[in-house]
């Protein structure tokens, strides 16, 4: 047996060397590693040294770095408009005209005509659902109102604060005061007396009005000496209120007591003679009254993208297509990983002619659905992607583009490849330092082929073996 020159030490009764044992079992083990991307050291050895094998002498070496990781994905997406919304009309009119596909419409322009009369966009998110008449009328539609006025540049007075106390007008009773002041029906017929009141003389009054008198020549609400404060039944003699109560019952019939809450707008005479004075800009009769049919309540300025109707259909049927006026990005991800992607998170949109713009999710959708040309039966939500220079694509209204969604990141770590990882007997990760000792270390974010990692002895600089 000694003259074989084998150490009995290391002889088993098998026959098979101890040392030859253990290598064959650390090749195995780093071939199953080696199968899933990751090297494996075993670091022991007599007091404790690692034991480096030829091959592992022959490893090539790299530096520690200090980088950004991030772990990102890349999905298909399409550029293009937001999801169409459908506009609908309202009232008994004959639709005479619509605005063409493609044209931007913001506030105060005609998005449609009905009875050859424009229907302007106003911004908001309360739809106009009932007539906007009798003085002090309260709520949100006449805030709509009050908004847009006052960004056209119309000036319509103070409004009543939330918690205030307001008289307000039955709409009927409105119309009894506008035909005993000459001004027909409160709400007028719209095909009416269209000729603009002449220019006013006094400063401070806006084009289109006299300083006592509006567009169709009904007082000036705004007018301390003509204006429609005044008590109808004050005036005259007349057969009713003779007396000075009467005339107080009269003024008070038909008032409720209104408090005005937060987001509310009021019907004022301010802003009765800014909407007569808007009225006759427009070159329609000056009543002070809006129908919900007189504007097209959206949420901002729209891109239309095409018709639902045509010139001749009741105006009361579904009328345009539009969507917003910024391109975005569509994106459908699988609904399982929904949870992944957040509102707000930062993306790369890979572009068709090859260069790339950042943007942001500015939405997630809560509906799924199965996309049968693309894997079958995997329900899908749709992801919205803004774009945070929308010039990227000013030249480019739709396509097929790339969306690198990032899910994690770091900055300013120190990694070093995956290949570089050990897989430690007592478990955890360590790297070789080059020509040395192998170091366990703590791995964090793995992307793109490297590995966070921090230790006793690992610096920026710091050689370590890895394999290539």
């Amino acid at each position: 047996m000694l003259g074989t020159g084998e150490d009995p030490a290391l002889t088993t009764t098998a026959g098979v060397p101890k040392r030859r044992r253990i290598r064959i079992a650390g090749a195995v083990l780093a071939m199953a590693l080696a199968g899933a991307g990751i090297a494996v050291g075993v670091p022991w050895g007599e007091g404790g040294r690692s034991v480096s094998s030829k091959a592992e002498q022959k490893a090539r070496t790299v530096k520690v770095v200090r980088t950004d990781l991030s772990d990102s994905r890349t999905l298909d997406g399409q550029l293009g408009y937001s999801k169409p919304q459908t506009v609908k009309g309202s009232g008994d009119g004959i639709v005479t005209w619509l605005a063409s596909a493609g044209t931007t419409v913001t506030r105060g322009r005609a998005l449609y005509r009905v009875d050859d009369r424009e229907v302007p966009v106003f911004y908001g998110t309360v739809p106009l659902y009932r007539r906007i008449a009798g003085r002090n009328t309260v709520g949100r539609d006449v805030q709509v109102i009050v908004d847009n006025l006052r960004a056209l540049g119309y000036d319509i007075g103070a409004q009543p604060s939330p918690g205030q106390v307001v008289s307000v007008t039955d709409p009927k009773d409105a119309a009894k005061d506008a035909a005993k002041e000459g001004s027909g029906p409160a709400g007028g017929t719209k095909d009416q007396d269209t000729t603009p009141s002449k220019p006013s003389s006094s400063p401070g009054t806006s084009p289109g009005t006299d300083s006592g008198a509006s567009g169709d020549g009904s007082p000036d609400p705004q007018s301390s000496a003509s204006g429609s404060d005044r008590d109808p039944a004050a005036e005259g003699t007349g057969t009713e209120g003779t007396g000075m109560e009467a005339r107080k019952a009269a003024a008070t019939a038909g008032t409720e007591q209104v408090r005005v809450k937060s987001g509310d707008g009021v019907l004022t005479p301010a802003l009765e003679s800014a909407i007569k004075r808007w009225q006759t800009s427009r070159g329609v009769r000056a009543t002070g009254v809006i129908e919900p049919g007189d504007v097209a309540v959206l949420r901002g300025a729209v891109r239309v993208d095409g018709a639902s109707a045509q010139v001749g259909d009741p105006a009361s049927e579904p009328l345009l297509r539009v969507t917003s006026t910024d391109k975005a990005v569509t994106v459908p991800v699988d609904a399982s990983e929904r949870g992944s992607v957040k509102r707000g998170d930062p993306v790369t949109v890979q572009l068709p002619d090859g260069t790339s713009a950042a943007g942001r999710v500015a939405g997630v959708g809560t509906h799924a659905d199965a996309d049968e040309e693309d894997r079958p039966g995997e329900p899908k939500v749709t992801v919205t992607v803004s774009l945070t220079d929308p010039d990227k694509v000013k030249k480019l209204d739709s396509g097929p583009v790339q969306v690198d969604f990032v899910s994690e990141s770091r900055d300013g770590v120190l990694a070093v490849p995956v290949t570089a990882l050990l897989a430690l007997r007592e478990g955890g990760y360590g790297v070789q330092i080059a020509g040395g000792r192998v170091v366990a270390v703590e791995t964090g974010l793995i992307a793109k082929g490297m590995a966070e990692v921090t230790g006793d002895g690992i610096a920026e600089g710091t050689r370590v073996v890895a394999p290539s």
